[in-house]
């Protein structure tokens, strides 16, 4: 009887520490709110600002209805202007973006591709939210269907990071 009674309050001691862990530590998964996307214009003097997905939908969005190499398709994408995300930063000056994802890997999109172009942060493909496997939840995305020029360049292609999670403008 005893080391039953001690048993249960053993384990009610353990059922009590997991609680008081997690009411320390934020165990939940990322909700829409969450810092997504962290844009730094620090190098040009601007600010440094962390954006949520749901910020980054309350923003005016654009649709960009193109093929690509990494689709059989054409397909949806919708989200807001990049060249309208980076002017948050007020960093003027800036020619070049660095975009990196969430693998560390890096690539420098021209700012003049942001202006001269609608290039999105695509948010979501055929209406659906992209998901990490589906290349998102946010998608540098050109519109390489209106634009002869980009079509079938393998420079563009490399410019299309998904799971993009940091701009920084230089």
């Amino acid at each position: 009887m005893v080391s039953g009674f001690l048993g249960c309050i053993r384990a009610g001691a353990m059922v009590c520490a997991i609680l008081a862990l997690a009411a320390v530590v934020d165990v939940r998964p990322a909700s829409a709110a969450s810092p997504a996307l962290t844009i730094d214009g620090s190098a040009l003097g601007g600010d440094v600002i962390e954006l949520s997905i749901e910020q980054l939908r309350e923003m005016p969005q654009t649709t960009v209805v193109t093929t690509n190499e990494f689709v059989d398709d054409a397909v949806t994408y919708r989200g807001p202007l990049a060249r309208e995300v980076v002017a948050l930063l007020e960093a003027d000056g800036a020619t070049s973006l660095t975009m990196t994802a969430i693998n560390d890997f890096a690539v420098d999109v021209p700012m003049s591709d942001v202006t001269r172009y609608d290039v999105i942060l695509a948010l979501e493909a055929d209406g659906k939210a992209l998901s990490r496997r589906g290349k998102g939840p946010i998608w540098l995305m050109y519109p390489i269907s209106d634009n002869p020029e980009l079509r079938g360049d393998p420079v563009i292609n490399t410019r299309l990071i998904w799971q993009l999670i940091r701009i920084e403008a230089k």
